[in-house]
């Protein structure tokens, strides 16, 4: 007679379903966890430990699919019954109090020790006194022996003698105590502080999953399963490195990689995981700003114009792109972004990788390109007293490149470090490399006497600007130098730029260039003359 078939038993599985990919969004990750598993007939339940504990318990889910390449559909009730994550405080050995009772006799001992030492200390300290007073009283009395005609040299002698050696004793013994005594407080803060830490209790937290499957079928199924939550404490940043190739003789070329800077705490390891790293930001949500009342008011207007002057940045992305041989400006002035309606991006990391839960950055190649460069010397002294080694070079990937630092490395080595903003493929963008060694440069600044004419409204105030160049080596450097003059927005100002050396004019941002061939070991002078007109209605300049 067969046995009958308990329906409600549910049998243990014993599987491995490791990480196999994590999506990296900007302050948080989606994790998926993937592994071959049979699943006999009836009900059966799986475990799967060192989950991360911090994981979102809505955002858990657990699916079974057909292993790739096998035929065929998945019944509807072969599935996943139940997922649910438990939690647990673990205190390991190591981290368990010892016996407080032995540590606190241990240390009242050493209390104890601690006060005879510092009563011997004191003792002796009184008595270094006394031998002291007895030795200036017999040095007073052989002073007066002396005044009186009296001559007892040897006992004199040997008096002395013993006060000093007691002196030297008490000395002694005063410095063996003293070391002690700091040997027995440093012993008493260490057992003060073994104390403290032994009346908490230290533990970790952990967490393990429990997945119930229901197979109706008659046989067991081999399927792959699938488990995907959502965690915080894990994070990423573009970083991007770039190496300028100079051989003599060829154009110069830039080595471009762009890598994915790594932090994670979640309390789980990733080992050899596909990395996705995605621009989304699900952080921001779709609640739409709140409205504002604008109350709008009307006022008198005044006799004068209150005027201030400001640094205003010249924004674009990049320096546009190649087409048709010309190149194309960026007229936007606003980087693409979720924010702004720009597409979300997903880059996925160039190889399998291995990040630990220590909160440590680990980096994480995604793609390199190589393009050629145009390199030149430019100068912009009113920013730095030097002359930078400028590339220019197009975006060669087929991805773009997102807002990030950028390691500078040439043939000597890592230079330092700068950063970029958005660069769409194939745009062109800049690069700074560091200060020629062998270029020298001076800026000086002359405010002149303001000018006024009579019956006039107006005010002149003239500005010369001198710019020194210096080459200490003796190859010839074709450097670039840029100044710039003010730019009036109000019809109350304005702005006249005067003689500028080699006849060079500004353009409409109020740029000056000059491009220069210095020679070897000489020296270039520039002058740049321009004047504000302020008239007498306008304040603040």
């Amino acid at each position: 007679m067969a046995a009958p078939l308990d329906v409600d038993a549910v049998q243990a599985l014993v599987a491995e379903v490791p990480v196999a990919e994590v999506t990296l969004l900007e302050d948080r990750a989606l994790v998926v966890r993937r592994g071959a598993l049979t699943v006999p007939p009836g009900r059966s339940r799986l475990v799967l430990t060192k989950v991360a504990p911090v994981l979102v318990d809505k955002t858990l889910s657990a699916s079974l699919a057909l292993p790739a390449g096998a035929e065929g559909e998945l019944p509807e009730d072969l599935r996943v019954r139940s997922v649910a994550v438990a939690r647990r405080r673990v205190t390991r050995e190591e981290d368990r109090p010892v016996d407080l009772a032995e540590l606190q006799a241990t240390r009242r001992t050493k209390a104890q020790a601690l006060a005879s030492a510092t009563g011997q200390l004191e003792r002796i300290a009184a008595e270094h006194a006394s031998t002291e007073s007895l030795l200036a009283l017999t040095l007073a009395e052989i002073n007066e022996d002396v005044g009186w005609g009296r001559q007892d040299r040897p006992r004199w002698a040997e008096q002395l003698d013993q006060l000093e050696a007691k002196l030297r004793e008490l000395g002694h013994e005063a410095t063996r105590l003293e070391h002690h005594k700091r040997a027995l407080q440093r012993e008493l803060d260490d057992l003060a502080a073994l104390e403290a830490a032994s009346t908490s209790l230290g533990s970790e937290a952990r967490a393990e999953l429990t997945l119930e499957f229901n197979n109706p079928g008659a046989s067991a199924r081999e399927l792959e399963l699938s488990v995907d939550y959502l965690v915080p404490g894990a994070l990423w940043r573009p970083w991007h490195r770039a190496r300028l190739v100079e051989t003599e003789g060829q154009a110069a070329r830039v080595e471009f990689s762009c890598e994915g800077a790594v932090w994670q705490a979640s309390g789980e390891d990733w080992t050899d995981v596909q990395l996705i790293f995605s621009t989304e930001r699900p952080s921001l949500g779709v609640t739409p700003p709140p409205l504002a009342t604008d109350t709008l008011r009307v006022r008198k207007k005044t006799s004068t114009v209150e005027v201030e002057a400001r640094d205003q940045k010249i924004h674009t992305a990049g320096l546009g792109g190649e087409a048709d041989g010309a190149r194309r400006e960026v007229a936007e002035s606003e980087l693409p972004g979720i924010d702004d309606g720009g597409e979300a991006i997903e880059l996925r990391g160039r190889t399998k990788a291995t990040i630990p839960a220590d909160g440590r950055p680990y980096r994480v190649p995604i793609f390199d390109f190589e393009a050629p460069a145009e390199t030149a010397l430019v100068c912009a002294a009113e920013l730095a007293a030097s002359v930078i080694l400028r590339s220019r070079q197009s975006n060669a990937a087929d991805h773009p490149l997102l807002a990030g630092p950028v390691d500078l490395v040439r043939n000597s080595g890592l230079v330092g470090r700068t950063s970029l903003l958005y660069i769409a493929p194939g745009e062109r963008f800049e690069l700074g490399w560091g200060p020629d060694s062998s270029l020298r440069v001076h800026r000086e600044v002359e405010e002149l006497e303001h000018e006024r004419r009579m019956m006039s409204s107006w005010t002149r105030k003239p500005r010369r600007v001198t710019v020194k160049l210096s080459n200490l080596s003796p190859a010839a450097k074709s450097i670039e130098v840029k100044e710039r003059v003010a730019v009036s927005e109000i019809e109350k100002v304005e702005v006249e730029v005067g003689e500028a050396s080699h006849g060079v004019e500004a353009d409409d941002d109020g740029f000056v260039t000059w491009a220069l061939e210095l020679p070897g070991f000489g020296r270039e002078e520039l002058e740049l003359n321009w004047t504000m007109l302020v008239h007498d209605d306008v304040v603040g300049l």
